[in-house]
């Protein structure tokens, strides 16, 4: 463009005659001109000032008309070019177009409109393929910036969960170890008023041998309820290390489940509901855990919250099973299950029907990027009103050696 805002088209032409010929016409209508006597003082004055549109003759000397399509296209293959030439050979227009000529004209031009429609419609095609590319960068823009929102949210969600977890296991680990202080201190008073009896020689072969049956009970105590502490602190150390990390290693399936189930366990404490799990032995993934554990505490919690709400104890089951190269996953609950709109819905960010008691939304976008996406399996549901829900997931072994598994519709 000039300084006027209007095109600035180039001709690169070795006859003067028909190179002022073009600029008058063209500059009657709006445009603005540059001239060129051959192809290298055309490539010139093509990278000084940018030119919209490049009208170029094949037949000129030091460098023709082919020599010039080729080198802009190097430099600047968005920039329009117009072959104008008295070489009307076939093979000429073949060659010109397959080098990137946009239109091809034949001089003399006997109706100059010609020349203007083309230059029009070429101007107008490239405007259109710029329009194209700038939109083309915005959406990958917007794509890129939506991409990190959904990890900045699913990381955010996992920290929430993971914060679930920490009170959940710590409000946990305060019964058993509260049963081993009280155990403790007990038999800590029992051991001095045994060594006061035994300081005043008072001591009676009863006295020890109650104190040594009450040691054996309390110390069992301890060491039982310091057992389970133990088993639920590991438990929670490897799920939230796995939650917190995308990172890929074999375990064993039904394992890992338990542990899984082991740190929601303060979720059920104070619940009528039951959960059910089998799941064959010996079940080797090489996949996430992380991500099992983020969609099992996902399904668990979107049950105890949102279907199971009249009240009545309801039960979860989760049945694993191996086949061939996948797993086969099925999740149940028997809470109030879904209408129509809420099955077709599930899936969408944001969606909940708990918004204003601290529902995000983002529970099920979640399961449902990380079957698909990191595990690379698919997930399909099963639920009408009253009947609860049933998940299927199919989960590959390992999901970095499977093609990804088509979704099938619910």
């Amino acid at each position: 463009m000039n300084q006027d805002g209007k095109p600035v088209v180039l001709t690169i032409d070795d006859d003067q005659a028909v190179r002022e010929s073009l600029a008058n016409f063209l500059e009657d209508f709006g445009y603005g001109v540059l001239q060129a006597g051959d192809g290298q003082q055309g490539l010139e004055v093509f990278a000084a000032n940018q030119p919209d549109l490049i009208l170029v003759d094949l037949r000129m000397p030091r460098m023709d008309g082919l020599q010039v399509l080729a080198k802009v296209q190097e430099l600047s293959p968005q920039t329009p070019i117009m072959v104008v030439s008295g070489a009307g050979d076939i093979r000429d227009v073949v060659e010109a177009l397959r080098r990137g000529a946009w239109d091809y004209l034949v001089k003399p031009i006997q109706d100059m409109n010609i020349l203007l429609h083309s230059v029009e419609t070429c101007l107008e095609r490239a405007r259109l393929q710029r329009q194209n590319r700038e939109y083309q960068q915005s959406l990958e823009e917007s794509l890129e910036k939506l991409h990190r929102t959904q990890k900045e949210m699913i990381q955010s969600a996992k920290m929430a969960a993971l914060g679930d977890l920490v009170a959940g296991v710590a409000h946990e680990v305060n019964t058993p170890i509260g049963v081993s202080v009280t155990a403790a201190s007990f038999l800590s008073e029992r051991t001095r008023q045994l060594r006061e009896l035994y300081g005043k020689g008072e001591m009676k072969r009863s006295d020890l041998e109650k104190y040594l049956a009450l040691a054996e009970e309390s110390s069992g105590s301890v060491l039982s309820n310091l057992e389970r502490a133990a088993e639920l602190v590991q438990s929670f150390k490897k799920v939230a290390a796995d939650q917190s990390s995308e990172e890929k290693r074999a375990f064993e399936m039904k394992n890992y489940l338990e542990q899984i189930l082991l740190s929601l366990r303060p979720q059920f404490k104070r619940t009528p509901h039951q959960v059910r799990m089998h799941c064959p032995e010996g079940l080797i993934l090489d996949s996430y855990p992380g991500a099992i554990m983020q969609i099992m505490t996902n399904l668990i919690m979107n049950s105890l919250i949102h279907g199971f709400v009249d009240g009545r104890p309801g039960e979860i089951s989760i049945n694993v099973e191996p086949a061939g190269e996948n797993v086969l996953l099925t999740y149940r609950d028997t809470g109030q299950g879904m209408d129509r709109e809420q099955k077709e819905r599930i899936y969408d960010p944001f969606y909940t029907t708990t918004r204003g008691s601290g529902g995000t939304g983002l529970g099920m976008n979640i399961v449902y990027n990380l079957v698909t996406q990191t595990l690379r399996g698919s997930i399909l549901l099963e639920t009408s009103p009253g009947q609860g829900v049933v998940f299927m997931l199919t989960l590959p072994k390992d999901p970095d050696r499977a093609a990804a598994l088509p979704d099938t519709p619910s």
